[in-house]
């Protein structure tokens, strides 16, 4: 099935990609995310599996959320972090789109 774009893409909603696009384009992050599809996880868990500083998994968490591309819940001491999943199905429909214009 395809997925056409019928109208422009708004420029508030071409920002929000970019932010999306920048926060994917970098490893940490993208391994973040990778590790975020599996389950959700405190900052705590990620550093022990991504072995790097949990100041520098904060930073990115800080990035992903400002991207809108991680939700959190509050359990205890710890948030737990998750996909925003409606925003990366969005913004694969708008790249799946667009690759299919002709």
């Amino acid at each position: 099935m395809r997925v056409y774009l019928t109208a422009p893409i708004a420029n508030s909603n071409i920002s929000t990609m970019i932010d999306m696009l920048k926060a994917l384009a970098e490893e940490n992050r993208f391994q973040i995310l990778k590790l975020l599809s599996e389950k959700p996880l405190c900052v705590c868990e990620i550093v022990e599996k991504i072995k790097i500083p949990q100041n520098l998994v904060s930073h990115h968490i800080s990035v992903l959320k400002k991207a809108n591309l991680i939700d959190f819940c509050r359990c205890g001491k710890n948030n737990y972090y998750t996909l925003n999943k409606q925003s990366l199905n969005e913004l694969v429909k708008i790249l799946t789109a667009m690759g299919d214009r002709r």
